[in-house]
């Protein structure tokens, strides 16, 4: 059973309909204009994880390494995803 879904008045081919990639760019994205509060705050959160590593030990001893490394490892991956979403944004709005 097939899930896709094929929009009945597409003027695209059958084999084109299943790859199509967003047309709107970085730049033209309506959620562009938070690209700078964005990378300001991520690089804000950046400052406190790593400010955070010199309590990290106390943290493990009292909730255990797996919990505290995996959720320290989640809050980088979200504050670094943030920050380069911004820039990436950033930086396509200012090369056009």
């Amino acid at each position: 059973m097939s899930s896709m879904y094929f929009e009945p008045n597409s003027n695209l081919s059958v084999t084109e309909r299943g790859y199509r990639v967003a047309a709107t760019s970085a730049a033209e994205s309506p959620l562009a204009p938070l690209a700078t509060p964005a990378l300001v705050l991520g690089m804000v959160l950046l400052g406190l994880g790593t400010a955070g590593l010199l309590r990290l030990g106390a943290w493990v001893g009292n909730y255990g390494p797996v919990l505290v490394v995996l959720a320290y490892l989640l809050y980088m991956a979200a504050a670094v995803s943030l920050a380069l979403w911004g820039a990436v944004t950033i930086w396509s709005l200012h090369r056009r």
